[in-house]
Parts: structure tokens; sequence; C-alpha cells
């Protein structure tokens, strides 16, 4: 049992060592040995077998690897016909990396085109780590700037929903404020910054919260008198 338990620790330190060594060449690899490399890369469940404990070690080498994977894309050097791929097996050794899920999610979205794929990536990392506001304030932003899928009522909400969350910044609520409004509900909105006029310990913040409520009041009298 002792020996079975030293070849399969030695196994994962080849493993971890092997991706270190991919890693620290990846930038002499050419485009082609580069997509290749990627292409072949194991699955997160695999990974999670062999590495032994070092599922998080394994996750940071891997996260380098995207990095330039990715930094060859925008240099022209590659496609990242192959990006969710990485993004996924990273995720699955760490469940709790956040900032995996919305790099990758905005770059699935964004770069590569497959909103919904970006936006089930992200809830991927909300499943994961449901006290992470952070989450879903980018769930919200992700629905509020792609231009082809835009939904100012799901940024609403998400934006909404990430305010809730215990320890979220107060940009949470700014957005949240702020898409409210231009999704329609102005009232909303007004309710939302007068909060914000009375709770925020900044008074710039408390300042602008005030100017939008005087925006918004005009906006609502002058429909009122249009009859809308």
């Amino acid at each position: 049992m002792m020996k079975r338990t030293r070849i399969e620790i030695l196994i994962g330190i080849v493993l971890i060592l092997s991706l270190v060594f991919l890693s620290m060449n990846i930038e002499e690899l050419s485009a082609e040995k580069r997509q290749l490399e990627v292409l072949y890369l194991p699955s997160g469940q695999f990974l999670e077998q062999v590495s032994l404990g070092y599922r998080n070690l394994a996750a940071d080498i891997l996260w380098f690897k995207t990095i330039q994977y990715y930094g060859g894309y925008r240099q022209g050097e590659n496609d990242i016909k192959l990006f969710t791929h990485l993004v996924d097996v990273i995720t699955d050794l760490d469940p709790q990396f956040a900032f995996a899920y919305i790099f990758g999610g905005l770059i699935i979205a964004e770069d590569l085109g497959h909103f919904d794929e970006g936006v089930a990536f992200i809830k991927k990392g909300i499943e994961n780590n449901p006290t992470d506001w952070w989450l879903v304030f980018e769930l919200g932003f992700l629905h509020y700037v792609n231009n082809e899928n835009r939904d100012l009522e799901a940024a609403a909400r998400y934006f909404e929903l990430a305010s809730r969350i215990p320890g979220a910044d107060e940009i949470t609520k700014r957005f949240a404020a702020f898409v409210a409004a231009r999704a329609g509900h102005v009232r909303t909105s007004i309710v939302m910054w007068d909060e914000l006029s009375r709770s925020s310990g900044n008074p710039y913040i408390r300042d602008m919260a005030r100017e939008y409520i005087a925006k918004l009041e005009k906006q609502l009298e002058a429909e009122t008198e249009n009859g809308q």
C-alpha cells in the first residue's frame, strides 16, 4: 500500500513538473505546435485524479498557459478555438477560481461569439461560488455590454441580486439603480438611488445619487404630462 502511494505521488509530481515545463517553454512554441499542445490537453477530471492534491497548483499553471494562449491570439499567432476547453479544465481543477470564470465567460461570449456558452460558464462559477457577488455582478455586466444579446432586464436583475449578497461592493447598487432606469423601471431606480443617497459613506456617491433622483423625477413628471 505504501509503495503504491509513493508511486501515485511520483506520478502526480511528474505531471506537475511536466506542466511547469510546458508553461515555461510556451513562448518558444510555434503557433501550430501550441495549438496541438492545447488540443491534447487532458480533461479536468483526469488531471484531478492524477494531480493528487496539487489541483490548485495545476490550475494555476494551466491558467498561465491559457493567458499566453490568449495573448498569442491577440498578437495574431493563433486562434482561440480551444479556449473554452482550457478554462473548463482550469475550473474543474479549481472550482473556486472566480476570475477564471469571469475572464473565461467574457472571452467566450465576446471573442468567440458564443454568448449563451459564456453565460453558462459564469453560471457554473456561481453554482460553485454562491456567495461571490462579483460573479453575479459580471453576469449582469455581460448582459449589459453584449451588443447582439443586450438584455437590460436581465442585467438589472443580476446587478440587484449581486447587491444583496453580503459583502457586495457598493458598485453593485449603483449599477442596479442605473440599469433599472435604462430598462424603464424609473420608480424602482429612484428608490435604489434614494437608498444610496442615505447609506453611502462616500459624499460624492451621495451627491451623484441625488442628482440622478432629481433627473429621474423630472422624467416622470414629463411622462405624466404627456399622458404616458
